[in-house]
Protein backbone atom coordinates (compact mmCIF):
# COMPACT_ATOMS: atom_id res chain seq x y z
CA UNK A 1 0.00 0.00 0.00
CA UNK A 2 2.75 2.35 0.27
CA UNK A 3 4.66 1.92 -2.36
CA UNK A 4 1.22 2.48 -4.42
CA UNK A 5 0.33 5.98 -2.52
CA UNK A 6 4.10 6.75 -3.01
CA UNK A 7 4.05 6.32 -7.01
CA UNK A 8 0.86 7.90 -6.74
CA UNK A 9 1.78 10.63 -5.55
CA UNK A 10 4.91 11.06 -7.40
CA UNK A 11 2.86 10.86 -10.30
CA UNK A 12 0.12 13.37 -9.84
CA UNK A 13 3.07 15.63 -8.65
CA UNK A 14 5.17 15.15 -12.20
CA UNK A 15 1.63 15.92 -13.89
CA UNK A 16 1.09 19.34 -11.68
CA UNK A 17 5.01 20.03 -12.27
CA UNK A 18 4.47 19.53 -15.95
CA UNK A 19 1.44 21.86 -16.01
CA UNK A 20 2.71 24.15 -14.34
CA UNK A 21 6.42 24.78 -15.46
CA UNK A 22 6.57 23.01 -19.00
CA UNK A 23 6.16 24.68 -22.57
CA UNK A 24 2.89 25.42 -24.21
CA UNK A 25 3.01 22.23 -26.22
CA UNK A 26 3.26 19.72 -23.40
CA UNK A 27 0.79 21.60 -21.65
CA UNK A 28 -1.36 21.72 -24.34
CA UNK A 29 -1.05 18.54 -25.00
CA UNK A 30 -1.56 17.35 -21.04
CA UNK A 31 -4.91 19.32 -21.16
CA UNK A 32 -6.18 17.41 -23.92
CA UNK A 33 -5.63 13.79 -22.08
CA UNK A 34 -6.86 16.03 -19.02
CA UNK A 35 -10.13 16.61 -21.27
CA UNK A 36 -10.39 13.72 -22.82
CA UNK A 37 -10.51 11.20 -19.34
CA UNK A 38 -12.96 13.70 -17.76
CA UNK A 39 -15.47 13.91 -21.06
CA UNK A 40 -15.04 10.12 -21.63
CA UNK A 41 -16.06 7.05 -19.12
CA UNK A 42 -12.91 8.45 -16.79
CA UNK A 43 -15.16 10.74 -14.99
CA UNK A 44 -17.66 8.31 -14.43
CA UNK A 45 -14.78 6.12 -12.66
CA UNK A 46 -12.90 8.95 -10.77
CA UNK A 47 -15.53 10.00 -9.07
CA UNK A 48 -16.19 6.87 -7.07
CA UNK A 49 -12.31 6.00 -6.99
CA UNK A 50 -11.87 9.26 -4.78
CA UNK A 51 -14.78 8.87 -3.13
CA UNK A 52 -13.36 5.52 -1.77
CA UNK A 53 -9.88 7.15 -1.16
CA UNK A 54 -11.62 9.79 0.75
CA UNK A 55 -13.66 7.36 3.10
CA UNK A 56 -10.61 4.89 3.79
CA UNK A 57 -8.55 8.52 4.65
CA UNK A 58 -11.38 9.43 7.34
CA UNK A 59 -11.63 5.44 8.49
CA UNK A 60 -7.60 5.41 8.51
CA UNK A 61 -7.82 8.34 10.90
CA UNK A 62 -10.78 7.22 12.66
CA UNK A 63 -8.75 3.88 13.54
CA UNK A 64 -5.31 6.17 14.27
CA UNK A 65 -7.63 8.40 16.69
CA UNK A 66 -9.11 5.02 18.19
CA UNK A 67 -5.50 3.49 18.97
CA UNK A 68 -4.43 7.40 20.32
CA UNK A 69 -6.08 8.00 23.76
CA UNK A 70 -4.81 10.38 26.10
CA UNK A 71 -4.84 7.89 29.40
CA UNK A 72 -3.78 4.91 27.55
CA UNK A 73 0.27 4.34 27.47
CA UNK A 74 1.03 2.68 23.96
CA UNK A 75 2.91 -0.40 23.88
CA UNK A 76 5.71 -1.08 21.10
CA UNK A 77 3.15 -3.03 18.96
CA UNK A 78 0.81 -0.19 19.00
CA UNK A 79 3.01 1.95 18.30
CA UNK A 80 4.11 0.41 14.96
CA UNK A 81 0.62 0.19 13.93
CA UNK A 82 0.15 3.89 14.86
CA UNK A 83 2.80 4.50 12.86
CA UNK A 84 1.50 2.83 9.58
CA UNK A 85 -2.06 3.95 9.99
CA UNK A 86 -0.70 7.85 9.83
CA UNK A 87 2.00 7.20 7.29
CA UNK A 88 -1.12 5.52 5.17
CA UNK A 89 -3.25 8.77 6.08
CA UNK A 90 -0.55 11.46 4.96
CA UNK A 91 0.14 9.69 1.65
CA UNK A 92 -3.61 9.36 1.07
CA UNK A 93 -4.49 13.26 2.28
CA UNK A 94 -1.88 13.94 0.21
CA UNK A 95 -2.97 12.62 -2.82
CA UNK A 96 -6.67 13.81 -2.39
CA UNK A 97 -4.97 17.21 -1.90
CA UNK A 98 -2.53 17.01 -5.57
CA UNK A 99 -6.12 15.42 -7.39
CA UNK A 100 -7.88 18.87 -6.15
CA UNK A 101 -5.07 21.15 -6.97
CA UNK A 102 -4.59 19.06 -10.75
CA UNK A 103 -8.49 19.43 -10.96
CA UNK A 104 -8.72 22.73 -10.47
CA UNK A 105 -5.58 23.86 -12.39
CA UNK A 106 -6.66 22.19 -15.42
CA UNK A 107 -10.10 23.77 -14.96
CA UNK A 108 -7.96 27.30 -14.82
CA UNK A 109 -6.34 26.25 -17.46
CA UNK A 110 -8.95 25.39 -19.57
CA UNK A 111 -11.10 28.42 -18.90
CA UNK A 112 -7.95 30.91 -19.46
CA UNK A 113 -7.27 29.54 -23.05
CA UNK A 114 -10.40 31.36 -24.98
CA UNK A 115 -9.59 33.69 -23.49
CA UNK A 116 -6.14 33.58 -24.51
CA UNK A 117 -7.60 32.95 -28.32
CA UNK A 118 -9.72 36.24 -28.51
CA UNK A 119 -6.97 38.70 -27.06
CA UNK A 120 -4.78 37.15 -30.20
CA UNK A 121 -7.68 37.64 -32.50
CA UNK A 122 -8.28 41.16 -31.28
CA UNK A 123 -4.30 42.22 -31.90
CA UNK A 124 -4.31 40.79 -35.07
Amino acid sequence: MHLFLSLLLLSEMTLLFALVFSSSKLRELITMMLDKIVEGKGGAISLPVLATLTVVFISMVYDAKGIWTEDVVLNAADEVLMVNLVLKATLMGFALYLALITYGFHKYIKGSRPWEAAKEKKSI
